[in-house]
């Protein structure tokens, strides 16, 4: 399955998008319903749609007919949807006007926005975090603390464009991998900042970053950027990237003062039902 993957997203993204962990995780989260497509005993396609809308269709480009598998797999989607009784599906594509946005648009699915994939070469001399006062970082405990983190996450991203509540083990299942890793900010015993962490495609990758709507304009969310880095740098990463909506200027000024620039366009596509 993961070879249709990468050889998908070296067409449609320009690049190797996940790894094997991460689409492993994204197909096993409960409440996700799966199909896969076989030609000559190997796996060249795969369609997913969870309970929140969330759709992926991928065919590998040298299986026979590629644009016809990924138009059944997104028939199977929709039909799927509809029988879910879900209101909206969202299904994520490259900017390739010759890519899946022609397919979508077939399916009757609509460009709704524009993510930007930023990221920062982490040679040279990083900065130094800065925090408020009585602000420090404390050790990530993910027995004692993921429920904390999970919170924050989730007040932090509420009413955010493509942000979806999520139970704590679904979140976990993206967010506490192996590899993975939180940096906390705290002052007292209370929870002001988080930024969860971890490898992606050879890079290091900010998941999620968010401040206590309480706590934000006193810089905690600069220094969790630049702990991420120096934390990067320090288990060997090249780079550090993240991805951020299109239109959330305030994060992207935030990002571009940290010293990450623009590297790839996504888009977000969707289709009422």
């Amino acid at each position: 399955m993961y070879e249709a993957n990468v050889a998908y997203d070296l067409r449609e993204m320009d690049g190797v998008e996940l790894d094997p962990e991460d689409v492993d995780a994204a197909l096993a989260v409960a409440g996700n319903e799966v199909v896969v497509a076989e030609e000559c005993g190997r796996v060249v396609g795969w369609a997913s749609v969870g309970r929140s809308g969330e759709a992926e269709t991928v065919a590998h480009p040298g299986a026979a007919d590629a644009d016809d598998l990924q138009r059944r797999l997104l028939a199977w989607v929709l039909d799927r949807a509809r029988a879910r009784r879900l209101p909206l599906l969202e299904h994520w594509a490259g900017a390739r006007p010759d890519g899946a946005a022609r397919l979508l648009s077939e399916a009757g699915f609509s460009h709704a926005r524009t993510m930007w994939r930023m990221a920062r070469r982490l040679d040279g001399a990083l900065p130094e975090p800065v925090w408020p006062p009585a602000v420090q970082v404390r050790p990530f405990d993910p027995d004692r603390g993921a429920h904390a983190v999970w919170d924050l996450v989730q007040r932090g991203f509420a009413g955010t464009f493509g942000s979806h509540a999520r139970p704590f083990e679904e979140w976990a299942s993206y967010s506490l991998g192996p590899q993975s890793d939180a940096v906390c900010v705290l002052a007292g015993q209370q929870l002001l900042g988080v930024a969860t962490r971890g490898p992606r495609t050879g890079e290091g990758h900010v998941n999620q970053l968010t401040v206590d709507p309480a706590q934000r304009g006193r810089g905690i969310a600069l220094g969790l950027l630049h702990e991420c880095f120096r934390r990067d740098a320090a288990d060997g990463y090249a780079v550090t990237s993240l991805t951020v909506d299109g239109e959330n200027a305030g994060a992207r000024r935030l990002y571009e003062k940290a010293g990450m620039a623009v590297t790839k366009e996504y888009r977000r596509w969707e289709r009422a039902l």
